[in-house]
Protein backbone atom coordinates (compact mmCIF):
# COMPACT_ATOMS: atom_id res chain seq x y z
CA UNK A 1 0.00 0.00 0.00
CA UNK A 2 1.29 3.41 -0.92
CA UNK A 3 2.39 5.63 1.93
CA UNK A 4 -0.13 8.36 1.19
CA UNK A 5 -3.09 5.96 1.51
CA UNK A 6 -2.14 4.65 4.96
CA UNK A 7 -3.94 7.59 6.56
CA UNK A 8 -7.01 9.00 4.85
CA UNK A 9 -8.61 12.35 5.67
CA UNK A 10 -11.98 13.70 4.62
CA UNK A 11 -13.43 17.07 5.58
CA UNK A 12 -17.16 17.79 5.59
CA UNK A 13 -18.06 21.31 6.65
CA UNK A 14 -15.92 21.90 9.78
CA UNK A 15 -15.35 18.22 10.68
CA UNK A 16 -12.35 16.22 9.47
CA UNK A 17 -12.28 12.43 9.73
CA UNK A 18 -8.92 10.66 9.99
CA UNK A 19 -9.14 7.02 8.92
CA UNK A 20 -6.47 4.45 9.74
CA UNK A 21 -6.41 2.64 6.42
CA UNK A 22 -4.95 -0.88 6.62
CA UNK A 23 -8.13 -2.94 6.98
CA UNK A 24 -6.48 -6.11 5.69
CA UNK A 25 -4.31 -6.21 8.87
CA UNK A 26 -6.87 -4.75 11.29
CA UNK A 27 -5.38 -1.25 10.79
CA UNK A 28 -2.19 -2.24 12.59
CA UNK A 29 0.28 0.61 13.02
CA UNK A 30 3.30 0.33 10.77
CA UNK A 31 6.22 2.74 11.07
CA UNK A 32 5.21 4.64 7.92
CA UNK A 33 1.60 4.79 9.07
CA UNK A 34 2.58 6.30 12.43
CA UNK A 35 4.79 8.91 10.76
CA UNK A 36 1.96 9.87 8.43
CA UNK A 37 -0.48 10.03 11.35
CA UNK A 38 1.72 12.52 13.22
CA UNK A 39 2.07 14.66 10.08
CA UNK A 40 -1.69 14.60 9.61
CA UNK A 41 -2.41 15.71 13.19
CA UNK A 42 0.14 18.52 12.95
CA UNK A 43 -1.42 19.70 9.71
CA UNK A 44 -4.94 19.68 11.12
CA UNK A 45 -3.86 21.76 14.12
CA UNK A 46 -3.03 24.53 11.65
CA UNK A 47 -6.11 24.00 9.47
CA UNK A 48 -8.62 26.78 10.12
CA UNK A 49 -11.26 24.86 8.15
CA UNK A 50 -11.22 22.01 10.69
CA UNK A 51 -12.89 22.60 14.04
CA UNK A 52 -13.43 19.01 15.19
CA UNK A 53 -11.61 15.77 14.33
CA UNK A 54 -12.93 12.20 14.23
CA UNK A 55 -10.49 9.28 14.38
CA UNK A 56 -11.67 5.90 13.09
CA UNK A 57 -10.49 2.76 11.33
CA UNK A 58 -11.22 1.50 7.83
CA UNK A 59 -13.71 -1.34 7.55
CA UNK A 60 -16.07 -2.75 10.15
CA UNK A 61 -13.75 -5.30 11.79
CA UNK A 62 -11.22 -3.07 13.51
CA UNK A 63 -10.47 0.40 14.76
CA UNK A 64 -6.82 -0.51 15.36
CA UNK A 65 -5.17 -3.71 16.58
CA UNK A 66 -2.00 -1.98 17.79
CA UNK A 67 1.56 -2.05 16.51
CA UNK A 68 2.42 -4.04 13.41
CA UNK A 69 5.40 -5.91 14.82
CA UNK A 70 5.42 -8.11 11.72
CA UNK A 71 6.66 -5.08 9.83
CA UNK A 72 9.92 -5.14 11.73
CA UNK A 73 12.99 -7.12 10.66
CA UNK A 74 12.71 -10.87 10.12
CA UNK A 75 15.46 -11.57 12.62
CA UNK A 76 14.74 -14.12 15.35
CA UNK A 77 14.86 -11.31 17.90
CA UNK A 78 14.17 -7.66 17.13
CA UNK A 79 17.04 -5.42 18.23
CA UNK A 80 16.57 -3.02 21.15
CA UNK A 81 17.19 -0.05 18.86
CA UNK A 82 14.59 -1.20 16.33
CA UNK A 83 12.02 -1.82 19.04
CA UNK A 84 12.81 1.57 20.61
CA UNK A 85 12.30 3.27 17.26
CA UNK A 86 8.88 1.65 16.85
CA UNK A 87 7.76 2.50 20.39
CA UNK A 88 9.01 6.08 19.96
CA UNK A 89 6.90 6.46 16.83
CA UNK A 90 3.87 5.26 18.79
CA UNK A 91 4.67 7.74 21.58
CA UNK A 92 4.76 10.47 18.94
CA UNK A 93 1.25 9.47 17.82
CA UNK A 94 -0.14 9.84 21.34
CA UNK A 95 1.62 13.18 21.79
CA UNK A 96 0.28 14.39 18.44
CA UNK A 97 -3.28 13.70 19.61
CA UNK A 98 -2.71 15.41 22.93
CA UNK A 99 -1.11 18.47 21.28
CA UNK A 100 -4.07 19.08 18.97
CA UNK A 101 -5.75 22.45 19.54
CA UNK A 102 -9.25 21.20 18.84
CA UNK A 103 -11.53 18.37 19.99
CA UNK A 104 -10.87 14.84 18.73
CA UNK A 105 -13.39 12.01 18.96
CA UNK A 106 -12.59 8.30 18.59
CA UNK A 107 -15.20 6.34 16.62
CA UNK A 108 -14.29 2.76 17.53
CA UNK A 109 -15.58 0.24 15.03
CA UNK A 110 -14.50 -3.30 15.88
CA UNK A 111 -11.29 -4.20 17.69
CA UNK A 112 -9.38 -1.58 19.69
CA UNK A 113 -6.53 -3.61 21.11
CA UNK A 114 -3.08 -2.84 22.54
CA UNK A 115 -1.86 0.35 20.85
CA UNK A 116 -5.34 0.77 19.37
CA UNK A 117 -6.98 1.17 22.76
CA UNK A 118 -4.21 3.63 23.62
CA UNK A 119 -5.02 5.77 20.58
CA UNK A 120 -8.72 5.76 21.46
CA UNK A 121 -8.09 6.58 25.13
CA UNK A 122 -5.92 9.55 24.18
CA UNK A 123 -8.85 11.09 22.29
CA UNK A 124 -11.17 13.42 24.21
CA UNK A 125 -14.32 11.35 23.65
CA UNK A 126 -14.85 7.71 22.71
CA UNK A 127 -17.94 6.36 20.96
CA UNK A 128 -18.14 2.72 19.90
CA UNK A 129 -20.17 0.46 17.66
CA UNK A 130 -22.01 -2.35 19.40
CA UNK A 131 -19.60 -4.91 17.92
CA UNK A 132 -16.47 -3.20 19.30
CA UNK A 133 -14.06 -4.94 21.65
CA UNK A 134 -11.34 -3.42 23.80
CA UNK A 135 -8.29 -5.03 25.33
CA UNK A 136 -4.68 -4.83 26.45
CA UNK A 137 -3.37 -8.31 25.50
CA UNK A 138 0.35 -7.61 25.91
CA UNK A 139 0.61 -9.65 29.11
CA UNK A 140 -0.38 -12.75 27.12
CA UNK A 141 2.84 -12.54 25.09
CA UNK A 142 5.05 -11.62 28.05
CA UNK A 143 4.91 -7.85 27.71
CA UNK A 144 3.16 -5.02 29.57
CA UNK A 145 1.17 -2.24 27.91
CA UNK A 146 3.55 0.45 29.12
CA UNK A 147 2.71 3.16 26.62
CA UNK A 148 -1.02 2.59 27.05
CA UNK A 149 -0.99 3.05 30.83
CA UNK A 150 -1.14 6.85 30.88
CA UNK A 151 -3.96 7.27 28.33
CA UNK A 152 -6.04 4.65 30.10
CA UNK A 153 -5.53 6.35 33.46
CA UNK A 154 -7.05 9.54 32.04
CA UNK A 155 -10.27 7.59 31.47
CA UNK A 156 -10.29 4.88 34.17
CA UNK A 157 -9.31 4.25 37.76
CA UNK A 158 -6.27 2.19 38.73
CA UNK A 159 -8.38 -0.87 39.55
CA UNK A 160 -9.91 -1.02 36.06
CA UNK A 161 -6.54 -0.42 34.37
CA UNK A 162 -4.86 -3.12 36.44
CA UNK A 163 -7.63 -5.57 35.58
CA UNK A 164 -7.31 -4.88 31.85
CA UNK A 165 -3.53 -5.22 31.98
CA UNK A 166 -3.26 -8.12 34.41
CA UNK A 167 -5.83 -10.34 32.71
CA UNK A 168 -5.27 -9.36 29.09
CA UNK A 169 -8.91 -10.17 28.30
CA UNK A 170 -11.11 -8.37 25.81
CA UNK A 171 -14.16 -6.50 27.01
CA UNK A 172 -17.29 -5.70 25.03
CA UNK A 173 -18.95 -2.32 24.67
CA UNK A 174 -21.40 -2.96 27.50
CA UNK A 175 -18.50 -3.46 29.92
CA UNK A 176 -16.52 -0.59 28.39
CA UNK A 177 -19.42 1.79 28.95
CA UNK A 178 -20.01 0.46 32.46
CA UNK A 179 -16.45 1.25 33.56
CA UNK A 180 -16.42 4.64 31.82
CA UNK A 181 -14.10 3.88 28.93
CA UNK A 182 -16.63 4.84 26.26
CA UNK A 183 -19.15 7.68 26.29
CA UNK A 184 -21.84 5.86 24.36
CA UNK A 185 -22.53 2.89 22.08
CA UNK A 186 -24.33 2.93 18.73
CA UNK A 187 -25.42 0.21 16.30
CA UNK A 188 -22.58 -0.74 13.99
CA UNK A 189 -24.11 0.77 10.87
CA UNK A 190 -24.94 4.06 12.58
CA UNK A 191 -21.66 4.79 14.39
CA UNK A 192 -20.11 7.28 11.98
CA UNK A 193 -23.45 9.00 11.37
CA UNK A 194 -24.03 9.47 15.11
CA UNK A 195 -20.47 10.59 15.82
CA UNK A 196 -20.72 13.10 12.98
CA UNK A 197 -23.81 14.57 14.64
CA UNK A 198 -21.85 15.00 17.87
CA UNK A 199 -18.88 16.48 16.03
CA UNK A 200 -21.13 18.90 14.13
CA UNK A 201 -22.66 20.01 17.43
CA UNK A 202 -19.18 20.67 18.82
CA UNK A 203 -18.12 22.55 15.69
CA UNK A 204 -20.84 25.11 16.41
CA UNK A 205 -19.36 26.02 19.80
CA UNK A 206 -16.91 28.85 20.51
CA UNK A 207 -13.61 27.51 19.08
CA UNK A 208 -11.52 29.61 21.47
CA UNK A 209 -13.37 28.21 24.48
CA UNK A 210 -13.06 24.65 23.13
CA UNK A 211 -9.32 25.02 22.58
CA UNK A 212 -8.58 26.73 25.86
CA UNK A 213 -10.92 24.49 27.83
CA UNK A 214 -9.41 21.32 26.36
CA UNK A 215 -5.90 22.53 27.11
CA UNK A 216 -6.87 23.50 30.66
CA UNK A 217 -8.39 20.12 31.46
CA UNK A 218 -5.20 18.36 30.42
CA UNK A 219 -2.95 20.89 32.16
CA UNK A 220 -4.58 20.31 35.57
CA UNK A 221 -4.34 16.54 35.22
CA UNK A 222 -1.38 16.21 37.59
CA UNK A 223 -1.80 19.45 39.57
CA UNK A 224 -2.72 19.70 43.21
CA UNK A 225 -6.15 21.14 44.05
CA UNK A 226 -4.91 24.63 45.02
CA UNK A 227 -2.57 24.92 42.04
CA UNK A 228 -5.30 23.76 39.66
CA UNK A 229 -7.79 26.35 40.93
CA UNK A 230 -5.24 29.15 40.63
CA UNK A 231 -4.39 28.09 37.08
CA UNK A 232 -8.06 27.80 36.08
CA UNK A 233 -8.86 31.21 37.59
CA UNK A 234 -6.25 32.78 35.33
CA UNK A 235 -7.57 30.90 32.29
CA UNK A 236 -11.10 32.21 32.92
CA UNK A 237 -9.71 35.75 32.97
CA UNK A 238 -7.85 35.20 29.69
CA UNK A 239 -10.92 33.73 28.02
CA UNK A 240 -13.11 36.60 29.22
CA UNK A 241 -10.95 39.04 27.23
CA UNK A 242 -11.50 37.36 23.84
CA UNK A 243 -13.72 38.62 21.02
CA UNK A 244 -15.68 35.37 20.92
CA UNK A 245 -16.55 35.68 24.61
CA UNK A 246 -18.04 39.13 23.92
CA UNK A 247 -19.87 37.74 20.90
CA UNK A 248 -21.31 34.89 22.95
CA UNK A 249 -22.58 37.24 25.65
CA UNK A 250 -24.06 39.66 23.12
CA UNK A 251 -25.75 36.84 21.17
CA UNK A 252 -27.27 35.53 24.41
CA UNK A 253 -28.66 38.95 25.33
CA UNK A 254 -29.96 39.53 21.81
CA UNK A 255 -31.47 36.03 21.55
CA UNK A 256 -29.61 35.12 18.36
CA UNK A 257 -27.05 32.57 17.21
CA UNK A 258 -23.43 33.67 17.83
CA UNK A 259 -21.03 34.21 14.95
CA UNK A 260 -17.63 32.94 16.09
CA UNK A 261 -14.42 34.33 14.66
CA UNK A 262 -11.88 32.23 16.56
CA UNK A 263 -10.42 35.31 18.23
Amino acid sequence: MEKETLIKTETNDDVTTITLNRPDVHNALSAEMMKKFVETCEGLSNDRNTKVIILTGAGERSFCSGADLRGMSDQAKVSVMEFKQHVTLYRNCLLAIRKLNKPIIAAVNGYALAGGIGLAATCDLIYASDNAQFGVPEINVGLWGMMISKPLLTKLGYNQVFELMYLGDRINTEKAKEIGLVNNVFPQGNLIKEVNKIAKNLSGKNPVALQQGRESLYMIEDMGFDSALNYLRDQVLVLSQTEDYDEGMNAFKEKREPKWTGR
